[in-house]
Protein backbone atom coordinates (compact mmCIF):
# COMPACT_ATOMS: atom_id res chain seq x y z
CA UNK A 1 0.00 0.00 0.00
CA UNK A 2 1.49 3.29 -1.42
CA UNK A 3 1.96 5.60 1.73
CA UNK A 4 2.15 8.72 -1.09
CA UNK A 5 5.12 10.22 -1.00
CA UNK A 6 4.92 14.06 0.46
CA UNK A 7 4.49 16.90 -1.68
CA UNK A 8 4.30 20.39 -0.15
CA UNK A 9 1.24 22.38 -1.77
CA UNK A 10 0.89 26.35 -2.05
CA UNK A 11 0.05 28.18 0.12
CA UNK A 12 -4.08 28.95 -0.05
CA UNK A 13 -6.25 30.84 1.89
CA UNK A 14 -8.96 28.87 4.00
CA UNK A 15 -9.22 26.74 6.96
CA UNK A 16 -9.71 22.96 7.47
CA UNK A 17 -13.49 22.09 7.76
CA UNK A 18 -15.23 18.62 7.85
CA UNK A 19 -18.41 18.74 6.36
CA UNK A 20 -20.75 15.95 7.40
CA UNK A 21 -24.02 17.78 5.70
CA UNK A 22 -22.98 19.73 2.69
CA UNK A 23 -23.18 17.59 -0.34
CA UNK A 24 -21.58 19.14 -3.99
CA UNK A 25 -22.43 17.53 -7.38
CA UNK A 26 -25.84 15.85 -8.38
CA UNK A 27 -27.64 18.27 -5.90
CA UNK A 28 -28.81 15.50 -4.12
CA UNK A 29 -28.89 13.99 -0.87
CA UNK A 30 -26.64 11.04 0.32
CA UNK A 31 -28.45 7.62 -0.27
CA UNK A 32 -29.83 5.68 2.48
CA UNK A 33 -27.37 3.64 4.07
CA UNK A 34 -28.19 0.12 3.53
CA UNK A 35 -29.53 -2.24 6.28
CA UNK A 36 -28.17 -5.64 6.41
CA UNK A 37 -30.73 -8.38 5.85
CA UNK A 38 -28.62 -10.45 8.74
CA UNK A 39 -26.00 -8.60 11.03
CA UNK A 40 -23.42 -10.97 11.56
CA UNK A 41 -20.65 -8.94 12.94
CA UNK A 42 -21.01 -9.21 16.23
CA UNK A 43 -20.96 -12.98 16.36
CA UNK A 44 -17.43 -12.68 14.15
CA UNK A 45 -16.39 -9.90 16.50
CA UNK A 46 -16.27 -7.17 14.15
CA UNK A 47 -17.04 -3.77 15.52
CA UNK A 48 -19.12 -1.46 13.24
CA UNK A 49 -18.63 1.64 14.82
CA UNK A 50 -21.86 3.09 14.41
CA UNK A 51 -21.42 2.37 10.54
CA UNK A 52 -24.26 -0.30 8.60
CA UNK A 53 -23.15 -3.69 7.49
CA UNK A 54 -24.13 -3.51 3.39
CA UNK A 55 -24.69 -6.42 0.93
CA UNK A 56 -21.95 -5.34 -0.86
CA UNK A 57 -18.65 -3.02 -0.90
CA UNK A 58 -19.42 0.54 -0.73
CA UNK A 59 -16.88 1.38 -3.29
CA UNK A 60 -15.47 5.36 -3.65
CA UNK A 61 -12.96 7.50 -4.81
CA UNK A 62 -11.48 9.80 -2.25
CA UNK A 63 -9.68 12.41 -4.07
CA UNK A 64 -7.20 15.28 -2.49
CA UNK A 65 -6.71 18.75 -4.16
CA UNK A 66 -3.03 20.46 -4.16
CA UNK A 67 -4.92 22.73 -1.81
CA UNK A 68 -6.13 20.31 0.40
CA UNK A 69 -9.77 20.49 -0.08
CA UNK A 70 -11.22 16.55 -0.49
CA UNK A 71 -14.10 15.04 -1.81
CA UNK A 72 -15.84 11.84 -1.67
CA UNK A 73 -17.03 10.10 -4.86
CA UNK A 74 -19.47 7.24 -4.61
CA UNK A 75 -18.84 5.01 -7.57
CA UNK A 76 -22.47 3.55 -7.30
CA UNK A 77 -24.30 6.88 -7.58
CA UNK A 78 -21.92 9.46 -8.87
CA UNK A 79 -23.16 11.58 -6.24
CA UNK A 80 -19.99 13.83 -4.64
CA UNK A 81 -19.36 14.77 -0.62
CA UNK A 82 -17.25 17.52 0.28
CA UNK A 83 -14.57 15.76 3.29
CA UNK A 84 -12.29 18.96 3.78
CA UNK A 85 -11.95 22.17 2.83
CA UNK A 86 -8.66 24.32 1.44
CA UNK A 87 -6.48 24.73 4.25
CA UNK A 88 -2.73 26.74 3.72
CA UNK A 89 -0.19 24.51 5.49
CA UNK A 90 -0.53 21.17 3.88
CA UNK A 91 2.40 19.40 4.38
CA UNK A 92 1.17 15.73 2.76
CA UNK A 93 -1.55 13.55 2.34
CA UNK A 94 -2.06 10.18 2.41
CA UNK A 95 -4.28 7.36 3.07
CA UNK A 96 -4.71 3.49 4.27
CA UNK A 97 -8.09 2.45 2.11
CA UNK A 98 -10.25 3.74 5.20
CA UNK A 99 -9.08 6.60 6.66
CA UNK A 100 -7.69 10.09 5.48
CA UNK A 101 -4.86 11.75 6.95
CA UNK A 102 -3.72 15.69 6.23
CA UNK A 103 -1.16 16.71 8.07
CA UNK A 104 0.29 20.76 8.47
CA UNK A 105 3.27 21.94 9.82
CA UNK A 106 3.51 23.95 12.27
CA UNK A 107 7.46 24.66 12.73
CA UNK A 108 9.22 21.49 14.08
CA UNK A 109 5.47 19.91 14.77
CA UNK A 110 3.19 18.44 12.74
CA UNK A 111 -0.86 18.58 13.22
CA UNK A 112 -2.10 15.25 11.32
CA UNK A 113 -6.29 15.52 10.66
CA UNK A 114 -7.33 11.72 11.15
CA UNK A 115 -10.91 11.39 8.88
CA UNK A 116 -13.11 8.26 8.87
CA UNK A 117 -14.38 7.75 5.22
CA UNK A 118 -16.53 4.99 7.16
CA UNK A 119 -16.63 2.61 4.02
CA UNK A 120 -14.47 -0.53 4.12
CA UNK A 121 -14.65 -4.29 3.84
CA UNK A 122 -12.86 -6.68 6.82
CA UNK A 123 -12.20 -10.14 4.86
CA UNK A 124 -13.11 -13.13 6.59
CA UNK A 125 -11.68 -16.28 5.49
CA UNK A 126 -14.41 -17.45 2.27
CA UNK A 127 -16.27 -14.27 2.59
CA UNK A 128 -15.96 -10.94 3.84
CA UNK A 129 -17.70 -7.82 5.79
CA UNK A 130 -18.51 -4.43 3.84
CA UNK A 131 -19.45 -1.42 6.14
CA UNK A 132 -20.89 2.43 5.25
CA UNK A 133 -21.47 4.83 7.54
CA UNK A 134 -21.17 8.67 7.64
CA UNK A 135 -17.90 10.51 7.02
CA UNK A 136 -16.59 12.12 10.19
CA UNK A 137 -13.20 14.28 11.31
CA UNK A 138 -11.90 11.78 14.09
CA UNK A 139 -9.75 14.42 15.64
CA UNK A 140 -6.21 15.36 15.28
CA UNK A 141 -2.55 14.37 16.35
CA UNK A 142 0.60 15.80 16.92
CA UNK A 143 3.83 14.75 16.47
CA UNK A 144 7.54 15.65 15.08
CA UNK A 145 8.32 15.67 11.22
CA UNK A 146 6.31 14.49 8.36
CA UNK A 147 4.29 11.60 9.31
CA UNK A 148 4.40 7.95 7.58
CA UNK A 149 1.23 5.90 7.13
CA UNK A 150 1.62 2.09 6.97
CA UNK A 151 -2.06 0.36 6.95
CA UNK A 152 -2.13 -3.36 7.79
CA UNK A 153 -5.07 -5.77 8.67
CA UNK A 154 -7.59 -2.85 9.82
CA UNK A 155 -4.41 -1.29 11.75
CA UNK A 156 -2.81 1.52 10.95
CA UNK A 157 0.60 2.98 12.33
CA UNK A 158 1.54 6.85 11.85
CA UNK A 159 5.10 7.37 12.23
CA UNK A 160 6.38 10.76 13.24
CA UNK A 161 10.07 11.24 13.78
CA UNK A 162 10.88 8.41 16.87
CA UNK A 163 7.62 7.87 17.80
CA UNK A 164 5.05 4.98 16.89
CA UNK A 165 1.18 5.11 16.83
CA UNK A 166 -0.92 2.68 15.86
CA UNK A 167 -4.51 3.32 15.39
CA UNK A 168 -6.63 -0.08 15.67
CA UNK A 169 -10.19 0.34 13.48
CA UNK A 170 -12.34 -1.26 15.60
CA UNK A 171 -11.31 0.93 18.39
CA UNK A 172 -11.93 4.79 16.78
CA UNK A 173 -14.84 4.92 18.75
CA UNK A 174 -12.59 5.26 22.16
CA UNK A 175 -11.02 8.53 20.30
CA UNK A 176 -7.77 9.26 19.32
CA UNK A 177 -6.26 10.12 22.64
CA UNK A 178 -6.94 6.27 23.50
CA UNK A 179 -4.23 5.01 20.38
CA UNK A 180 -1.09 4.46 21.54
CA UNK A 181 1.83 6.08 21.12
CA UNK A 182 5.35 3.99 21.78
CA UNK A 183 9.32 5.42 21.16
CA UNK A 184 10.76 3.09 18.28
CA UNK A 185 13.85 4.19 16.06
CA UNK A 186 12.51 2.72 12.57
CA UNK A 187 14.54 3.71 9.36
CA UNK A 188 11.47 2.22 7.14
CA UNK A 189 7.69 1.28 7.79
CA UNK A 190 6.60 0.05 10.11
CA UNK A 191 3.28 -2.59 9.86
CA UNK A 192 0.82 -4.53 12.07
CA UNK A 193 0.69 -7.87 11.47
CA UNK A 194 -0.83 -10.97 12.93
CA UNK A 195 -0.82 -9.03 16.81
CA UNK A 196 2.81 -7.80 16.33
CA UNK A 197 4.75 -4.77 14.85
CA UNK A 198 7.31 -5.74 11.74
CA UNK A 199 9.55 -2.65 12.50
CA UNK A 200 12.93 -1.88 9.86
CA UNK A 201 16.13 -1.06 11.87
CA UNK A 202 19.79 -1.82 11.46
CA UNK A 203 19.67 -3.29 8.43
CA UNK A 204 16.75 -5.79 8.87
CA UNK A 205 12.99 -6.22 9.93
CA UNK A 206 12.39 -7.37 13.12
CA UNK A 207 9.70 -8.39 15.11
CA UNK A 208 7.86 -6.67 18.04
CA UNK A 209 4.78 -6.64 20.36
CA UNK A 210 2.28 -4.05 20.58
CA UNK A 211 4.17 -2.40 22.75
CA UNK A 212 7.46 -2.37 20.39
CA UNK A 213 9.38 -4.51 22.05
CA UNK A 214 11.56 -6.55 20.04
CA UNK A 215 10.51 -10.25 20.22
CA UNK A 216 13.79 -12.48 20.52
CA UNK A 217 15.40 -13.81 17.05
CA UNK A 218 17.20 -12.23 14.37
CA UNK A 219 15.64 -9.82 12.01
CA UNK A 220 15.55 -10.63 8.26
CA UNK A 221 17.94 -8.46 6.40
CA UNK A 222 17.00 -5.98 4.51
CA UNK A 223 18.67 -3.28 2.93
CA UNK A 224 17.05 -0.11 2.19
CA UNK A 225 13.22 -0.67 2.76
CA UNK A 226 10.94 1.17 0.91
CA UNK A 227 7.82 0.04 0.96
CA UNK A 228 5.01 -2.88 2.47
CA UNK A 229 1.92 -4.52 1.59
CA UNK A 230 -0.18 -6.76 3.71
CA UNK A 231 -1.26 -9.69 0.78
CA UNK A 232 -3.30 -12.68 1.37
CA UNK A 233 -0.01 -14.48 2.31
CA UNK A 234 1.66 -11.78 4.24
CA UNK A 235 3.36 -9.25 5.00
CA UNK A 236 5.70 -7.90 2.24
CA UNK A 237 8.56 -5.72 2.34
CA UNK A 238 10.39 -4.32 -0.65
CA UNK A 239 14.10 -4.09 -0.04
CA UNK A 240 17.27 -3.87 -2.33
CA UNK A 241 18.04 -7.10 -2.50
CA UNK A 242 14.54 -8.92 -2.84
CA UNK A 243 11.19 -8.55 -0.92
CA UNK A 244 10.88 -10.08 3.01
CA UNK A 245 8.01 -12.05 3.76
CA UNK A 246 6.26 -12.33 7.29
CA UNK A 247 3.93 -14.92 7.53
CA UNK A 248 1.91 -16.39 10.67
CA UNK A 249 3.20 -19.53 12.05
CA UNK A 250 1.76 -22.13 14.49
CA UNK A 251 0.72 -21.05 17.73
CA UNK A 252 0.49 -17.30 17.10
CA UNK A 253 4.14 -16.67 16.17
CA UNK A 254 5.13 -14.50 12.99
CA UNK A 255 8.16 -16.12 10.52
CA UNK A 256 9.96 -14.67 8.25
CA UNK A 257 12.13 -15.39 5.01
CA UNK A 258 13.76 -13.62 2.63
CA UNK A 259 12.77 -13.39 -1.67
CA UNK A 260 15.93 -12.32 -2.87
CA UNK A 261 15.74 -11.12 -7.18
CA UNK A 262 17.36 -12.74 -9.42
CA UNK A 263 21.10 -12.46 -10.11
CA UNK A 264 21.82 -8.78 -11.87
CA UNK A 265 17.52 -8.06 -11.08
CA UNK A 266 17.05 -3.81 -10.71
CA UNK A 267 14.69 -3.31 -8.03
CA UNK A 268 11.58 -1.85 -7.67
CA UNK A 269 11.08 0.57 -5.33
CA UNK A 270 7.21 -0.07 -4.04
CA UNK A 271 5.44 -3.16 -5.10
CA UNK A 272 1.09 -3.17 -5.60
CA UNK A 273 -1.57 -5.13 -6.27
CA UNK A 274 -4.98 -5.77 -5.03
CA UNK A 275 -6.43 -5.68 -1.79
CA UNK A 276 -6.27 -9.45 -0.09
CA UNK A 277 -4.74 -11.17 -3.18
CA UNK A 278 -1.62 -13.41 -3.36
CA UNK A 279 0.47 -11.26 -6.41
CA UNK A 280 2.43 -7.90 -6.14
CA UNK A 281 4.06 -6.06 -9.16
CA UNK A 282 6.38 -2.90 -9.33
CA UNK A 283 8.35 -0.90 -12.11
CA UNK A 284 12.40 -2.25 -12.49
CA UNK A 285 13.93 -0.53 -15.48
CA UNK A 286 12.07 -0.35 -18.74
CA UNK A 287 9.99 -3.37 -17.20
CA UNK A 288 8.19 -4.74 -14.26
CA UNK A 289 8.64 -7.02 -11.68
CA UNK A 290 5.54 -9.76 -10.63
CA UNK A 291 6.21 -11.59 -7.30
CA UNK A 292 4.32 -14.59 -6.94
CA UNK A 293 4.31 -14.84 -3.01
CA UNK A 294 2.84 -17.86 -2.82
CA UNK A 295 5.68 -19.70 -4.86
CA UNK A 296 8.29 -16.87 -3.87
CA UNK A 297 8.79 -16.23 -7.34
CA UNK A 298 9.99 -13.43 -9.09
CA UNK A 299 9.23 -12.98 -12.86
CA UNK A 300 10.61 -9.96 -15.00
CA UNK A 301 7.57 -8.40 -17.57
CA UNK A 302 9.58 -6.46 -20.43
CA UNK A 303 8.27 -3.96 -22.32
CA UNK A 304 9.57 -2.08 -25.33
CA UNK A 305 8.18 1.27 -23.69
CA UNK A 306 9.32 2.62 -19.92
CA UNK A 307 6.54 1.65 -17.31
CA UNK A 308 6.23 4.31 -14.85
CA UNK A 309 3.72 2.61 -12.58
CA UNK A 310 2.32 -0.92 -11.98
CA UNK A 311 -0.03 -3.35 -10.58
CA UNK A 312 -0.54 -6.90 -9.60
CA UNK A 313 -4.35 -7.94 -10.69
CA UNK A 314 -3.80 -10.76 -8.74
CA UNK A 315 -6.64 -12.89 -10.64
CA UNK A 316 -6.16 -16.52 -12.02
CA UNK A 317 -4.65 -15.41 -15.13
CA UNK A 318 -1.50 -13.82 -13.20
CA UNK A 319 -2.31 -10.65 -15.27
CA UNK A 320 -0.38 -7.17 -14.17
CA UNK A 321 -1.47 -3.66 -15.46
CA UNK A 322 0.86 -1.11 -16.05
CA UNK A 323 1.03 2.39 -16.99
CA UNK A 324 3.98 3.79 -19.52
CA UNK A 325 5.54 6.43 -19.86
CA UNK A 326 3.45 7.34 -23.19
CA UNK A 327 0.39 7.96 -20.88
CA UNK A 328 -0.93 4.52 -22.39
CA UNK A 329 -2.56 1.80 -19.52
CA UNK A 330 -1.94 -2.29 -20.28
CA UNK A 331 -2.78 -5.09 -19.08
CA UNK A 332 0.61 -7.82 -19.69
CA UNK A 333 0.43 -11.53 -19.16
CA UNK A 334 2.81 -13.88 -16.41
CA UNK A 335 4.80 -13.99 -19.40
CA UNK A 336 5.31 -9.81 -20.56
CA UNK A 337 2.89 -10.76 -23.57
CA UNK A 338 0.71 -7.30 -23.90
CA UNK A 339 -2.83 -7.92 -23.76
CA UNK A 340 -4.56 -4.84 -24.28
CA UNK A 341 -3.80 -1.39 -24.16
CA UNK A 342 -5.23 1.94 -24.12
CA UNK A 343 -4.28 5.44 -25.68
CA UNK A 344 -2.50 8.13 -24.26
CA UNK A 345 -4.89 8.53 -21.60
CA UNK A 346 -2.52 10.50 -19.10
CA UNK A 347 0.45 11.89 -21.04
CA UNK A 348 0.34 15.43 -20.49
CA UNK A 349 0.51 14.54 -16.46
CA UNK A 350 3.57 12.30 -16.88
CA UNK A 351 5.43 14.66 -19.34
CA UNK A 352 4.94 17.72 -16.78
CA UNK A 353 7.38 17.33 -13.52
CA UNK A 354 5.20 18.96 -11.12
CA UNK A 355 2.43 16.44 -11.18
CA UNK A 356 4.25 13.52 -12.78
CA UNK A 357 4.60 11.34 -9.04
CA UNK A 358 1.16 12.17 -8.64
CA UNK A 359 -0.43 10.22 -11.44
CA UNK A 360 -1.84 7.28 -9.49
CA UNK A 361 -2.76 3.80 -10.88
CA UNK A 362 -5.50 1.64 -8.89
CA UNK A 363 -6.71 -1.41 -9.34
CA UNK A 364 -10.07 -3.57 -7.83
CA UNK A 365 -11.32 -6.94 -8.46
CA UNK A 366 -12.89 -5.06 -12.22
CA UNK A 367 -11.55 -1.31 -12.48
CA UNK A 368 -8.66 0.45 -12.35
CA UNK A 369 -8.56 4.07 -12.12
CA UNK A 370 -6.04 6.48 -13.17
CA UNK A 371 -5.52 9.64 -11.96
CA UNK A 372 -4.60 13.17 -14.47
CA UNK A 373 -3.91 15.86 -12.34
CA UNK A 374 -3.84 17.79 -15.03
CA UNK A 375 -6.53 17.21 -16.99
CA UNK A 376 -7.89 17.13 -13.33
CA UNK A 377 -9.97 13.99 -14.32
CA UNK A 378 -9.63 10.07 -12.64
CA UNK A 379 -10.30 7.75 -15.61
CA UNK A 380 -12.06 4.45 -15.09
CA UNK A 381 -11.30 1.38 -17.38
CA UNK A 382 -12.76 -2.02 -17.10
CA UNK A 383 -10.00 -4.65 -16.61
CA UNK A 384 -11.95 -7.55 -17.27
CA UNK A 385 -13.10 -6.10 -21.00
CA UNK A 386 -9.79 -5.22 -22.72
CA UNK A 387 -9.59 -1.63 -21.15
CA UNK A 388 -12.65 -0.46 -22.10
CA UNK A 389 -13.53 3.50 -20.70
CA UNK A 390 -16.47 2.58 -18.55
CA UNK A 391 -16.29 6.79 -17.12
CA UNK A 392 -14.48 9.94 -16.77
CA UNK A 393 -14.47 11.81 -13.45
CA UNK A 394 -14.39 15.48 -14.22
CA UNK A 395 -13.78 19.02 -12.93
CA UNK A 396 -11.35 17.08 -10.05
CA UNK A 397 -8.21 18.42 -8.76
CA UNK A 398 -7.06 14.59 -8.07
CA UNK A 399 -3.29 15.51 -6.43
CA UNK A 400 -3.97 12.21 -4.43
CA UNK A 401 -7.08 9.31 -4.65
CA UNK A 402 -7.26 6.44 -2.70
CA UNK A 403 -10.20 3.83 -3.31
CA UNK A 404 -12.51 2.92 -0.33
CA UNK A 405 -15.12 0.62 0.20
Amino acid sequence: MDAHRPRRAPARSAALVVVLLTLTACGTSSPDVETPAAPTTAAHGIDGGGAAEVAAPARALVLVGEDGGSTLVDLETEERTTLTEPRDDLASIQGDGRLLYLAHSAGDRTSVDVIDTARWTVPHGDHSHSFRGGPRLLGTLDGDGIPRITAGEQRAVLQFDGELLTLAHDALGDGLDAAPRIGAAATGPVVPFAGHLLVPNGGGIHVADDDGIAVPGDGIPCTDPTDVDITRVGAVFSCAEGAVLFTRAVGGAVAGESIPYPAGGVPAAQLSGRTDRPDLAGVAGNGAWLLDVRQRTWTLLPSEVPLVRAAAIGDDDGRTIALDAEGRVRILAPDGTLLARTDPLVAASLADAASRDRVQLIVDGQYAYVSDPVAGVVHELDHLDDLRATRIFTDLDPWFVQLVG
